[in-house]
Parts: structure tokens; sequence; C-alpha cells
């Protein structure tokens, strides 16, 4: 009874479940946009070749690596939005977006330009010829579309730093829905199209990124938006640029790090085989599913710790964090619970198409490694919830060099290793995979304990409640 008294209690308040889950539950599925798009084009792709459904990990996942400097970058304008809304600062919010906005034309650049040593980077791999050629084929694609990718993540602060996710949502929605008539129609050529397999996955996900942005501009520049917070204000603003470097870059930093250790993982497990290869496949790819509403309670959290701290309320922000860990633990023991008890459950999908080689040889690996997601699993909300809270507040420096030194000494070396070095096997190399996250939550939870964060403000302002 004191459970539902507290539960009761906690709901209305500031910072409590209500407020935190009105702007969650959208964001668990419009962030995971990508995370849902690169699903759809791999469970499609199971169906159309297992060269094409092995390529599509390694290389979506560094096409994503890659992307992450400059998405995390571009996306932590959510921070600026939320903090200024929080001070009521509202003509600041437009001009502050498209500044981010303007920044995406730069690393759509940058990414095109690495497209085009995308054979040296995947030969360099060493996985065997059939996936190579599909992995260059996937990674080349998704980098040509990199430009509405990044638009769209920059716009999307605009909605996400005000707490107003559900508009969010419904672009999000739209595009994915978009990029599963495009899979269905270019993968396998239906309706006259050509059959275009794993680029035809690539251009999917493009369209639908394009199909989103578009909104959002169409969105953003209304004439009710423009009144209240100068949304038609588009001239480069240098200062604020540098400022949202000086902020943005070190989150873009750590997410690629993060990436890129998650990519380097996934590159040194193909060097075991492709049955290997694919059953991580099948693995992460749950994993990724599974763990969106996390990325989604994680952005919650920055943006309500934002809000509050541009109220000078740390007291109040710190009750938002306490509230997230509270709902991503009730999620993720139903989700640990699954992984032990039903695998098979969440298998099943990727089976139809290669039928032989997932029930012989690819289910069983397949089962055992979401145990090992299963066990990480108890410290991956830990992670992302407290190092979300100290980058909502501006401690984004920390983050960054955190990930790049456990990227490097607690994944990729450990992992060659034990995998290339001493050929210790697929689960060894997925043992790092576990210290790794436990790693993280401790060192986050430690920071996150000082609370120099309450201090911190990525916005001018006088600060009171510390």
């Amino acid at each position: 009874m004191n459970i539902f008294k507290y539960i009761s209690r906690r709901w209305n308040s500031k910072g409590g479940y209500l407020e935190f889950l009105k702007i969650a539950l959208p964001l668990i599925i419009s962030t995971g946009a990508g995370s849902i798009q690169s699903f759809i084009n791999r469970f499609f792709l199971a169906w159309h070749s297992q060269e094409a459904f092995a390529a599509s990990l390694p290389a979506g996942t560094l096409n994503f690596s890659i992307m992450s400097i400059f998405i995390g970058t571009l996306s932590y304008v959510d921070v600026f939005v939320s903090q200024y809304y929080g001070k009521k600062e509202y003509r600041s919010i437009g001009p502050s977006v498209w500044q981010s906005f303007h920044l995406s034309f730069f690393g759509a650049f940058i990414i095109l330009f690495i497209s085009f040593f995308s054979e040296q980077i995947f030969n360099f791999a060493g996985h065997s010829p059939e996936v190579i050629a599909e992995e260059i084929k996937y990674f080349r694609v998704l980098c040509y579309g990199a430009l509405p990718a990044l638009a769209a993540a920059a716009l999307s602060g605009f909605y996400a730093g005000r707490g107003k996710t559900k508009v969010v949502l419904y672009v999000n929605i739209t595009g994915i829905l978009i990029n599963i008539i495009f899979d269905y129609i270019l993968i396998f050529g239906n309706f006259g199209f050509p059959k275009l397999g794993i680029e035809g996955a690539a251009m999917a996900s493009i369209i639908g990124s394009v199909t989103m942005t578009v909104i959002l501009i169409l969105l953003i520049t209304s004439k009710k938006n423009n009144k209240i917070y100068n949304t038609k204000m588009l001239k480069p603003d240098f200062d604020f640029i540098k400022r949202l470097l000086k902020f943005g870059f070190p989150n873009g930093v750590q997410f690629f790090f993060d990436m890129a250790g998650f990519t380097f993982f996934i590159f040194v497990i193909g060097h075991l085989g492709t049955v290997e290869l694919s059953a991580t496949n099948i693995a992460l790819n749950i994993n990724l599913l599974a763990f969106m509403p996390l990325v989604g309670c994680g952005i919650t959290t920055s943006i309500l710790v934002g809000q509050y701290l541009g109220r000078n309320k740390a007291s109040a922000a710190q009750i938002c964090v306490q509230t997230a860990m509270h709902v991503v633990y009730a999620y993720v023991t139903v989700v640990i619970l699954a992984f032990i008890f039903i695998p098979g459950v969440f298998i099943y999908p990727f089976s139809k198409g290669s039928e032989a080689l997932i029930i012989d040889q690819v289910k069983p690996l397949a089962v055992n490694l979401l145990r090992f997601v299963a066990l990480y699993s108890l410290f991956d909300p830990m992670n992302i919830i407290f190092s979300s809270a100290i980058k909502g507040a501006g401690d984004t420096a920390f983050v960054m060099k955190l990930l790049a030194v456990s990227s490097v000494f607690a994944v990729a070396i450990p992992v060659y290793l034990i995998v290339i070095v001493f050929k210790l096997g697929l689960y060894t190399g997925w043992s790092v995979f576990v210290v790794y996250v436990l790693v993280l939550a401790v060192s986050f939870y430690l920071r996150y304990k000082t609370g120099k964060w309450k201090r911190m403000r990525v916005i001018k302002m006088d600060i009171i409640d510390g």
C-alpha cells in the first residue's frame, strides 16, 4: 500500500512520472527512428540474401558511427532550446535551431568525402568477398544521403527541447512508413522498379529522411511559430555556432567514440566468420530495437534537466533523474526476463528466407548472445540516465573524455587481443562488452553524485539554486 501511495504522490509532482512520460513516450519512437529504419532494412534484407543481411550491420553501423559525431553536435541544440525555454527567452529558440541546421551542411560534406574511400575501408575489414561487396554498396549510398538525416536531427530540437515531442513522433512515424514502403519496392524490385537489393534499402532510408526534413521545415516556419519563436531568422550567428560547438562537439565526439567502439567490435567479430557475424547482427538488432525506450528516456532526462536548470531549480532537476531511473528499470526488468526465457520469439522474424542457416547454425549462437545482452542491460540504464543528466547541464567534456578512453582501452584493445591475437572465441569477445557497460555505469554515477552539474549552464544566466 505504501508503494501505491508513493507512486500516486510522485505521479503529479514536479519532475514526476506524468511530466516525464508525456515527453518520453513520443521520444521513445521518434528518437529511435534511425534504429527502426536500420532494423527494417535488415529485416527485409534477411529475406533478400544472407550476404546482404550480414553486410548491413557493419556497413550501417560504420556509417552511423561517422555520422554520430555530427548528430551528437547538432542535436545538442535540444539543451540550448530547453534552457532558453525554461528561462522564457523564447525569441532565441528559432535562430538557435537554424544555426544547428547550417552546421548540418558541413557535416554532410565531410561524410560525402569519406564515401570515396569505401572500397579501401571494407577491404581492410577482412570479411568474405561477397559480404565486402555488399558492405561497400550500402555504406556508399547511405553516405550520399547524410544531409537530410543530419538536417532532421538538427530541426527536431525545436520541438524536443520544448518538450513538444508528439510533433517529433508524428514526423518520425511518417519517415518510417515511407522507409518501409520503399524498402519493399526497391529491395525486391516491386511495382516495376528495378531490383536494387542492399542499395535499395539505403535509398529507402534516404527518402524517409528527406520526407522528415521537409515536413519539419514547413512546420517550424509557420506564422504562429515565427511570431513566438522567431523561426524565420535564418541568418548565421557565428557567436552562437561557437557556443554550440563548445558544448555540442564534445557530445558529438562522445557519441562517435561510443559508436566507434561498437563498430570496431562488430568488425572484429566478423573475422570469426559469417555465422558468428550474423548471430551478432541478430542479437544487436534486437538489442537496438528493444532498448530504444532507454534512448528516449535519456533524451527526456537531458531536456527536463535543461528546463529546470533554466528556471534555476536544480532540486527539481534531480527529481527528474530519480524519476527516469524508476521508469527505465521498470521497463528493463521486463525486457531482461524476456531475453532469458523467450529468446526465440525475438529471433523468429529473421528466419524467413534463410531458414536452414538460422535454425542449424545461427539461432543457438543468437540465443546465447541475447543472454549477454540481458546481463549488460542490468547496468545500461545507469549509463544512459546519469550521462544524460550531466549532459543536460552542459557537462559534455567529461562524457567525451570518459567515452574516448573507455572505447579504446575497455573495448577496442581487449576485443582485438581476445578475438584476433589469442583467438578465445565469440563469447569471450562479448564478455568485454559487459565489462565496458559496467565501467561506464559506475563512472557516470560517480560523476553525477559530485553535484557539479547543478552549477552548470549552456546559456548566460545567474545561477541561484545550485
